[in-house]
């Protein structure tokens, strides 16, 4: 019985799109229970783009307008990499895109998927709030989160989230 948990699959991209995003796009074709959404300033259109394929246009200002506010400092995104930064905080500052979803991750563009709900199972999401593909530390190429206050706000818990998003 396919799970009712509702996925959200989150990539902040800024710039023209990859060559390669052909076989990322293919590769959420075999996951349409789960919504990849893209945080872009790119406006070009994307060819085969599925329905689970979400666009979400902002630039690199307006994204840190949005985690200045919703973190109640200003935050510091000179070039597009820091976002990477973020990642950890994106169920925080970016909430009300995720308000359906039971779970929300952070991916990359460069990943290839395979049927993610063949390997990240029923009784995973119902067992843990943070599934990770490596026990050593947080990859930033696929991260899933419980849509909870609680695990949303863990990134508060280290002493230099703070320095981290005003620094360059």
């Amino acid at each position: 019985m396919p799970s009712h948990k509702k996925i959200a699959m989150l990539t902040c991209w800024c710039g023209p799109y990859p060559w390669y995003l052909h076989y990322f796009i293919q590769s959420c074709l075999y996951n349409l229970t789960i919504d990849f959404i893209i945080i872009t300033d790119n406006k070009e259109a994307i060819p085969n783009k599925p329905k689970n394929v979400i666009i979400v246009n902002k630039t690199i200002n307006e994204i840190g307008a949005v985690a200045s506010e919703k973190l109640g400092f200003t935050v510091n995104i000179d070039f597009p990499y820091k976002l990477c930064d973020f990642k950890p905080a994106y169920g925080f500052i970016f909430s009300e895109i995720f308000a359906n979803y039971d779970f929300w991750g952070h991916g990359d563009l460069d990943v290839i998927y395979g049927n993610i709900r063949n390997f990240i199972t029923d009784e995973m999401l119902r067992d843990f709030d943070i599934i990770s593909p490596r026990p050593d530390w947080v990859p930033g190429c696929f991260l899933l989160f419980k849509n909870t206050e609680k695990v949303n706000t863990l990134f508060m818990q280290s002493k230099d989230y703070r320095k981290v998003f005003e620094s360059s």
